[in-house]
């Protein structure tokens, strides 16, 4: 049995069994890299889970498949569950795992370290189709990329809940997309942050980030749309129409700025932006 401190490697081939580190602090390495080495789960469950305290380490798997672990009456992080724990999780490609909140991953009282890591093509219900970060949680995602994730909620590639504060340096966001706000990022609550250099955003729906980040410098973000709500790339009648029939308290897409309520702020924002979206 292994204990703190070891290292087991893995060579090519698929894991067909969730990996659950059990409150130990030891390193599972492939040895051959994501593009071989695979880890599928147990059935209705996260592919691995870190949740013990671990000081973990994983490294160079593609994790695929999970649907997430029960988490406040729902599921969670149907890629990678953490919580309690801060590991390390670098070289690894996430992809096609789905979940009610955290498609690709969820972090929960937890400051991991995610480096060098692909999140791809992950879905959720509700909040964070590539991630999503709650309840005192201090991420840091380092040299990682996030493309084609989504989510019917909010925050299509990572999307923060409550009281946690995350570091996003030299990142790549690619066409994430939200049913309602924040295509790569959303943060819902002030008690939040997102500190962001060095990164890239591009093709974003509906809009690349709401809610309360800091721009730390180098960040490129190609012109988005936020304004046209029906996404048919004019800024023009429907989407006034729309800002008006849902009036009010709404969170909701028409809620433009994201303040939880549609009203002349956000009819005054498709005005201004009448015409052609920015190409």
């Amino acid at each position: 049995m292994a204990v703190n401190g070891d290292v087991i490697l893995v060579g090519p081939g698929t894991w067909n069994a969730t990996v659950s580190y059990r409150g130990r602090s030891i390193t599972i390495q492939s040895t051959d890299g994501p593009e071989t080495t695979f880890i599928t789960p147990d059935p209705n469950r996260s592919c691995v889970v870190i949740n013990s305290g671990e000081a973990a380490v994983l490294d160079g798997f593609t994790v695929t498949g999970g649907t997430g672990m029960p988490y406040l009456g729902s599921f969670a992080g149907g890629g990678i569950y953490i919580e309690s724990s801060d590991p390390i999780i670098r070289n690894c490609i996430i992809t096609g795992n789905t979940s009610d909140f955290g498609g690709g991953m969820h972090i929960a009282l937890g400051s991991p370290t995610i480096e060098n890591c692909v999140f791809i093509e992950n879905t959720s219900v509700s909040n964070g189709g590539g991630v999503r970060i709650h309840d005192n949680s201090f991420p840091t995602f380092r040299e990682c990329e996030f493309r084609l994730n989504h989510t019917e909620d909010f925050g299509g590639g990572i999307a923060y809940g409550n009281d946690s504060t995350g570091i996003h340096e030299d990142c790549i966001y690619e066409s994430n997309t939200a049913n309602i706000r924040g295509g790569a990022i959303y943060l819902g609550c002030s008690c939040s942050a997102a500190n962001v250099s060095g990164s890239e955003f591009c093709n974003s729906l509906p809009d690349h980030i709401v809610g309360g980040w800091n721009d730390l410098g180098n960040n490129d973000m190609c012109p988005v749309c936020g304004d046209d709500i029906n996404a048919d790339g004019t800024v023009g009648v429907d989407d006034l129409l729309r800002v008006i029939q849902a009036w009010g308290n709404c969170v909701c897409i028409e809620d433009i700025n994201g303040d939880t309520l549609v009203n002349v702020d956000d009819l005054l924002r498709v005005i201004q932006s009448w015409g052609s979206c920015p190409g």
